[in-house]
């Protein structure tokens, strides 16, 4: 008896310390979002500009965010660009031909920080027909 007993003392002392810890981060997580900064016109060479920061405007270094920029057709040039103190990331455009791009970039996240997503439209243009 007594050993069944600890047993079940042992699992309800680990679910309220596993339901107290997801409420502590849940209550302390912060909302992400990712700014697509640089201009909507860009030519190659130029570099696509993306800064990660929360709901109060701090910033995160060190993060890593996937950037994928999307032709008309569906095709898919992938990236990874991690943010710098200021958290800002950048990706250099080399070898896009002029048009119409798509630019889907997505954090994943941490402990303390939400996953956020972010889609925008890009023009590459070098002024050549």
């Amino acid at each position: 008896m007594d050993r069944t007993r600890a047993v079940v003392i042992a699992i309800v002392i680990i679910l309220i310390v596993a339901i107290g810890s997801f409420i502590f981060i849940s209550a302390n997580s912060h909302n992400t979002k990712i700014d697509v900064v640089s201009n909507a016109t860009l030519k190659n060479g130029d570099f696509l500009e993306l800064t990660l920061s929360d709901e109060y405007r701090n910033v995160y270094p060190g993060e890593v965010i996937d950037v994928k920029i999307l032709d008309d057709s569906g095709w898919a040039n992938k990236y990874q660009a991690t943010t710098d103190d200021n958290g800002k990331a950048t990706v250099e455009l080399i070898t896009f031909e002029n048009g119409n791009y798509t630019v889907h970039c997505n954090y994943n996240g941490t402990l303390f920080n939400k996953p956020s997503k972010s889609v925008t439209n890009l023009v590459i243009n070098d002024g050549l027909n």
